[in-house]
């Protein structure tokens, strides 16, 4: 694909922009980093394989790639966004990617923020890897070999020779086989097989079941010699993608990896290093001494001119701007040496200080004050410390008390309208007022193919009438039979010639088999039976071969293929629609979701009940509509019903109330439910109190203090921020840091 036409115009401030190529795959995404220099594709960074199996994981694998070619990325670069992607060939149909995968592409883009700009077909990026390394073109059988398919590839001197999909069996040299003769090549197969998948792992299997083969064995399949057998690393397959990538974009003519470049670097490095030999003699000053003069008059070079010097090193101008967030070596040791010298310096100075306080015999009474102060702040220091202690300890923690009680169940079954055209709720007679809302959704949904079909062609050929009576005309269409009931009709309208016993009438006309198949290539000789005619009066013979029958079974769409389709499509835009709708209720309205109806507006199959086709795809537009009721008002409902029910000594709370609903009837916007309430009832717990008499206690008598207080109490979980060690451990001294919930034990 062109990549040029998706760009701007290339600038100078352009050279160092980075791309990423992603590495799609049935099952295995990978990603990488390149840029363009010079007349090279340089790639930067790349990522190990990431597995996926549906679409929702295609985006987490993806960003796993990402983040983990991203690791060691220059902070001080700006991070790319756009992107070649590298997908299988069975993604693109007449140059363009199919409408399924577009979106998958479009949703990556939109998810991880990034920008397409064009993509390329991995055995053909593959192909021009391999042009660029060996200088000549692909001739290879390129074959990708993933868990439930294989893709196979042909390249004749560089040209694409065509591209198939085959499902994977128990035997992939059966699988390959049939790949290979899909092609209907007649002269020579190339003799090297070129394997790639996402698993570097798996494909020594596939090499090792290849080299066994005996290819002989399938006549239809045609090598000059046993094929080599090679294997595609899977690193290879990103730098693939990257050269085809940078190839669309500029001149380029090779890849280089930006790994081996440093390496390189690194290694004229160490071989610009001087080495010491420890043979040659060398002078005490030459070797770090100072004779004769004292070291501190001596004015000393800077550190880093001085390393910079005797290790020869580059200057910083020099290094690649890849690597111009990374500090250079003696700047860093110089800003160590500056810390710790430093931190020696001050302690030294304190060390001093103490021994000439010491030292001082004239001043006993100074140096006995200055203790006498120390002690005083120090031991000042320790209550203040003490007192911030104590304040933290009483104010700041926070706690969360939850009790958890044994609920009593309590059930009741109720009959309710829901009325859409009421203008208000009566509760007292069970009637809510209801709201009735709708939405559009739209989808499409692609399957496979199950139906076969046998078509061919049917036979032809002629026939000599032989008639002993008066002329006779016979109309077109006329049945003739055959060996074996086989039926030809004639193919226009013929009058046969009178004739008698001695002097046959003969009429030549014209036939076509009333079926396909090669049963209908009848030999020449062939008696047939003309009509209702006996033979006596009226008879035919060819005096030549039938032929053109054949007969073939395909793939094709059957009834339950468009009925399976239909059910699952529907299926999934019901679920679409449902959370269309839950999106435009507010939290205190409810969707009765039993009274949910989807019907179709309209539906398109891409091809009909028989045609020859290897997939199946159905468009639905889905209208769907649904009742809603105010939740507060269900829920008051369902008190008025329980309350004279509620044992002494519990309470009923709303968010304990549960309901099911089963739709009994319908009728104008009027819908009838029975309503199952569930309710946990539990025990009054007075929060205000229970604190109060908590506050300030360990966590085990504060349990036990519940245990005592509270009916149905079944365990307590206390959680104290921050914890504490030890005696300090105890619930909060302040009420209002501590908060009490209440919840059933389930």
């Amino acid at each position: 694909m062109d990549l040029k036409s998706l760009l701007p115009n290339k600038s100078k401030s352009d050279e160092k922009e980075y791309f990423w190529s992603i590495v799609i795959e049935p099952g295995w995404v990978q990603a990488g980093i390149w840029r363009i220099e010079g007349e090279k594709s340089q790639v930067m960074l790349s990522s190990p394989p990431f597995s996926w199996e549906l679409d929702e994981d295609l985006i987490q694998a993806v960003d796993n790639a990402l983040s983990a070619a991203i690791q060691g990325f220059p902070e001080d670069l700006r991070e790319p966004t756009k992107t070649v992607f590298g997908v299988p060939s069975n993604w693109v149909e007449d140059g363009q990617i199919k409408g399924d995968y577009l979106e998958k592409i479009k949703t990556l883009c939109n998810e991880l923020s990034l920008t397409p700009i064009g993509f390329v077909v991995i055995p053909e990026a593959i192909a021009h890897l391999t042009k660029s390394e060996e200088g000549t073109p692909l001739n290879a059988i390129v074959l990708g070999s993933y868990k439930e398919s294989l893709e196979i590839t042909l390249f004749k001197l560089g040209n694409l020779g065509g591209s198939s999909q085959v499902a994977r069996s128990v035997s992939v040299v059966d699988d390959v086989a049939e790949g290979l003769a899909r092609f209907g090549v007649v002269d020579a197969l190339p003799s090297r097989i070129l394997i790639y998948d996402g698993r570097e792992g798996e494909l020594e299997e596939v090499r090792q079941a290849l080299l066994k083969v005996s290819w002989e064995d399938f006549g239809n399949l045609k090598f000059l010699h046993t094929p080599k057998i090679e294997l595609v690393d899977t690193q290879q397959k990103v730098y693939a993608v990257c050269l085809a990538g940078a190839s669309e974009l500029a001149n380029v003519t090779g890849i280089e990896l930006m790994k081996e470049l440093e390496e390189k670097k690194e290694e004229v490095k160490t071989g610009s290093f001087e080495k010491f030999s420890p043979n040659e003699e060398s002078s005490a000053e030459e070797l770090g001494f100072v004779v004769g003069k004292d070291i501190t008059e001596e004015k000393l070079e800077p550190v880093q001119e001085t390393v910079s010097k005797n290790l020869n090193l580059p200057e910083v101008e020099q290094v690649d701007e890849v690597h111009r967030n990374i500090v250079p070596v003696t700047e860093k040791m110089r800003d160590k040496f500056n810390f710790f010298s430093g931190i020696k310096i001050r302690i030294l100075g304190t060390v001093t200080r103490l021994k000439s306080l010491k030292l001082q015999k004239g001043a006993p009474r100074q140096a006995g004050r200055g203790v006498k102060q120390t002690f005083v702040f120090g031991f000042g220091f320790l209550v203040l410390l003490f007192f911030l202690g104590f304040i933290f300890w009483w104010f700041y923690p926070k706690a969360v008390v939850t009790i958890y009680v044994s609920p009593q169940k309590l059930e009741e079954k109720l009959g309710i309208k829901v009325d859409s055209r009421a203008n208000t709720s009566d509760v007292s007679q069970k009637v809510l007022k209801g709201e009735i809302m709708e939405t559009t959704v739209s989808g499409d949904k692609t399957k496979d193919a199950t139906g076969t079909k046998t078509v061919g062609d049917k036979a032809k050929g002629e026939v000599n009438l032989y008639r002993v009576g008066t002329e006779l005309k016979l109309p077109s269409g006329t049945i003739l039979y055959g060996p074996e009931n086989l039926k030809f009709s004639l193919e226009s309208e013929v009058t046969v010639a009178s004739g008698s016993a001695g002097s046959v009438g003969t009429t030549k006309v014209s036939v076509a088999a009333e079926d396909i198949g090669a049963q209908y290539n009848l030999a020449g000789g062939t008696t047939f039976s003309v009509g209702n005619y006996s033979t006596s009066d009226l008879e035919a013979r060819n005096e030549s071969s039938f032929s053109g029958g054949s007969s073939r079974e395909i793939t094709a769409v059957s009834s339950d293929d468009q009925k399976v389709l239909e059910e699952d499509l529907k299926e999934e835009l019901t679920s679409k629609a449902k959370e269309e709708l839950l999106k435009k209720i507010s939290d205190e309205d409810l969707i009765l979701e039993e009274s949910l109806t989807a019907t179709s507006s309209s539906r398109n199959f891409s091809n009909k009940v028989g045609d020859e086709a290897e997939t199946l795809k159905l468009s639905i537009d889905l209208e769907a509509n649904v009742i809603s009721l105010n939740k507060n008002e269900l829920i008051q409902l369902a008190q008025d019903a329980l309350k004279d029910k509620v044992p002494q000594g519990f309470v009923l709370r709303g968010e304990q109330i549960e309901f099911e609903f089963d739709l009994e009837e319908e009728e104008k916007g009027v819908y009838d439910f029975e309503v199952r309430v569930s309710a946990n009832l539990l025990p009054g717990v007075k929060s205000e109190e229970v604190v109060k008499k908590i506050r300030g206690k360990y966590p085990n008598l504060a349990e036990e203090y519940l245990n005592q207080e509270v009916a149905g109490f079944v365990r307590a979980e206390i959680k104290i921020r921050p914890t504490l060690p030890g005696k300090l451990k105890t619930l909060p001294h302040l009420t209002k840091n501590i908060e009490v919930e209440v919840a059933a034990e389930r």
